[in-house]
């Protein structure tokens, strides 16, 4: 099977992408301390912190925070710090 020099750097590139993705995913979302044992809980806690990373690509923050996915996610942890209830933070960010 004969694979072009374009369609391997397309593929490691696509790699890549996923290299930087679970990196991600385990630094700051912290994935890398899995909470059971259970395959259903691992499942369930990836498909969690997935869910996590998908909302931080959803989520305008202020522009003098930054552009970056680890600025939206240092933006929220700040205001999650400031707010006492969750329920009154969710709303506030859905309405800005």
């Amino acid at each position: 099977m004969a694979v072009s020099d374009e369609q391997v750097m397309n593929i490691y590139r696509c790699r890549w992408g996923i290299e930087l993705l679970w990196k991600f995913l385990k630094m700051h979302l912290k994935l890398d301390k899995l909470i059971t044992k259970n395959v259903n809980g691992i499942a369930i806690q990836i498909y969690a912190t997935l869910i996590a990373y998908l909302i931080l690509q959803l989520v305008e923050i202020p522009q003098e925070w930054g552009d970056k996915l680890l600025d939206k996610l240092r933006y929220l942890q700040a205001c999650m710090c400031q707010e006492i209830s969750y329920i009154h933070w969710i709303e506030r960010i859905v309405s800005d």
